[in-house]
């Protein structure tokens, strides 16, 4: 009887294991969808001919663009790190070893929030533009 109550506490714990690694998956495809939208926009943005916003002042600039390469990418290396972290899981949960580790959460915030950070300052300067005229 312990066997199989041990068994399905194991099936239970690889099926947790999976949901998180989908909810990751998730979450990574949500930021890159994000990142070429805002790429598509910027681009799109650029191309409308100026004779369309003649009292207005549209900035061109490539760093939307790079903001969205880097969402892309930050989305892309969250799915390979999630890849990693459930392999490494199910394995230790198979050995019946398995001890909980934060560093990745840690890791994937971080990059996250500096991404954040990168585009409200972002949208700050382009809503705000500084005039440093003397």
């Amino acid at each position: 009887m312990k066997a199989e109550g041990n068994n399905k506490k194991l099936i239970n714990e690889q099926m947790s294991n999976e949901r998180t690694f989908l909810s990751w998956i998730r979450t990574g495809i949500g930021i890159m969808v994000f990142g070429f939208v805002i790429v598509k926009f910027s681009l799109f943005v650029n191309q409308l001919p100026s004779t369309l916003f003649k009292d207005s002042n549209i900035p061109k600039n490539g760093f939307t663009i790079i903001i969205g390469i880097l969402l892309v990418l930050s989305g892309a290396l969250m799915i390979v790190c999630s890849y990693w972290k459930y392999k490494q899981t199910h394995k230790l949960l198979q050995q019946g070893e398995y001890l909980y580790s934060t560093l990745l959460l840690t890791v994937l915030t971080v990059i996250i929030f500096l991404m954040s950070i990168i585009i409200i300052t972002y949208l700050v300067i382009a809503a705000y533009p500084f005039n440093f005229s003397i």
